[in-house]
């Protein structure tokens, strides 16, 4: 138990740091197939003409030129949980759809209330003389641009707790999901529900954001890390809010000389500035890896992992135990203190004296040895030297 307590106190003593300086990184555009989307042209609101140049990334397609009927049919794009894409294709099973297209329910509605004067709605059940009729209405966000987006949108249905207990939303975030493992060479999308980020005079939606990826060494929410201590090695330009997606490649700057780093990813929205704004505060810890090299596992970390300790849990339980055990040994102190007055030893200790020192008596009076035939000592045989042949 003594020698726990001086490694205790060292991992207690271990603290937070965070390194790198800003700089300005584009995501590159990467497109998987052989044929490159065509430009396409369209009329918006009502009037304005515009040529939409389609762009793939990931080998996603983003601005592609829709269907001219619906199709139930048509696959969509799903994110994997470290903000991977992968398509989803619905399809029809006894009557029924599968997999189909996601909806957002009232999530990018707008709501409003609604007052109706009896001259308005002249209801059949409704007092002339009475109050007006009101009625809540939800109006649909302007979609001209957002439906060219074809990634999974991101709700707070779709948040995933994060934190020590699991216990704490992702929010504003749907992926990647906090923990999770980025390899180099995949692209991967941050994605995050647009309207968490809200002007708190207007309560309008904010128009711009900006991504933020920031270097830690050990959970940001384990050890206390002040948001003074933080600097962005990436920032991104500011972006269109109402997108809510982010495509990203892992560099080689971002790893250094490492080949496994955890990393912060944060937005911060155009009406926080710069010294106001926490990384931490709603940022998602994720690790970043170069993932050509095959790391053979020790036998204690297998061991650990079979356990279904990964990750940081070893830490948890590096501490929890001996502090368990440390609280055992002082509660039974305490308990036989409190009691010492009541124990009384005295009648095992003269029994067990007693029986320690009982006579034996002879042994041919033993039951055991009552029937053998006992010899005189010179009746035994004996060995004579003779000569030898």
């Amino acid at each position: 138990m003594r020698g726990c307590l001086p490694s205790l106190l060292a991992l207690a003593s271990l603290c937070l740091s965070v390194q790198g300086a800003r700089q300005q990184i584009n995501p590159k555009d990467k497109a998987t197939t052989s044929e490159e989307p065509k430009p396409w042209h369209r009329t918006v609101y009502g009037s304005v003409k515009e040529i939409v140049t389609p762009t793939v990334i990931g080998g996603v397609t983003f601005s592609a030129k829709p269907l001219a009927t619906t199709d139930p049919l048509q696959p969509w794009v799903s994110l994997e949980r470290n903000g991977r894409p992968k398509t989803i294709k619905p399809k029809l099973k006894n009557g029924r759809l599968e997999n189909g297209s996601p909806t957002y329910s009232t999530y990018f509605q707008t709501v409003t209330t609604r007052t109706y004067s009896y001259e308005e709605l002249k209801a059949h059940n409704m007092d002339p003389d009475g109050p007006p009729h009101e009625e809540e209405e939800f109006i649909n966000e302007d979609d001209t641009y957002v439906s060219l987006n074809p990634i999974i949108r991101c709700t707070p249905d779709r948040y995933v707790n994060k934190g020590i207990t699991k216990d704490v939303p992702s929010e504003p975030f749907c992926t990647p999901e906090e923990g999770q493992t980025l390899k180099q060479g995949d692209t991967f999308f941050a994605t995050w529900y647009t309207n968490f980020f809200r002007d708190e005079d207007s309560d309008e939606v904010v128009e711009n954001v900006r991504v933020h990826f920031s270097h830690v060494t050990e959970s940001y929410h384990e050890k206390g890390l002040k948001k003074r201590e933080v600097s962005s090695f990436f920032t991104s330009e500011w972006l269109k809010n109402v997108d809510g997606v982010y495509p990203f490649e892992i560099e080689n700057e971002w790893l250094g000389d490492l080949r496994r780093r955890k990393i912060v990813i944060s937005v911060q929205p155009e009406n926080v500035p710069d010294e106001e704004f926490d990384p931490l505060d709603k940022g998602i810890a994720v690790y970043i890896d170069k993932g050509s090299a095959v790391t053979r596992k020790t036998k204690e970390q297998r061991a650990l992992e079979d356990a279904g300790i990964t990750g940081n849990k070893w830490w948890y339980v590096a501490i929890t135990m001996p502090t368990v055990v440390i609280i055992a040994l002082v509660l039974m102190y305490f308990f036989l203190y409190a009691n010492h007055g009541y124990r009384d030893f005295s009648d095992i200790t003269q029994k067990a004296m007693k029986k320690k020192h009982r006579v034996l008596g002879k042994v041919s009076e033993m039951k055991k040895f009552r029937n053998t035939k006992n010899h005189k000592y010179s009746e035994l045989p004996s060995y004579k030297p003779g000569k030898q042949h």
